[in-house]
């Protein structure tokens, strides 16, 4: 007998009715910035680089925080990264292997 098992799509192609939420990350600065508008004002979220962060990394975490945030409804993500949409679209259904960066295995999780 064989047993299938089938994973819940999260992502989509097209919008979704929900939040639209634009991050980005600056390499001088060392911050990453969130901006979403809720209810007809403009939101924003700062958030820190920490040691080991790269601009990548940064872009991730900005990500990241917003699958966080708004982790039980539909939202929109705009991001400038190649490097974090490219990530964002593998990753569904991957299978995490050790990654010798720390920061990164820590976003990955």
């Amino acid at each position: 007998q064989h047993q299938r098992i089938e994973q819940k799509i999260m992502r989509s192609e097209v919008p979704v009715k929900g939040d639209t939420v634009f991050t980005d990350a600056g390499k001088k600065s060392k911050r990453a910035a969130i901006t979403w508008n809720a209810g007809g004002n403009w939101q924003s979220q700062l958030l820190p680089g920490v040691l080991g962060d790269s601009l990548q990394t940064l872009e991730l975490r900005a990500v990241v925080w917003v699958f966080q945030q708004w982790q039980d409804a539909p939202v929109n993500i705009v991001s400038d990264s190649l490097y974090v949409v490219g990530t964002v679209v593998r990753i569904e259904g991957a299978m995490i292997k050790m990654v010798k960066n720390d920061r990164l295995h820590s976003l990955l999780l």
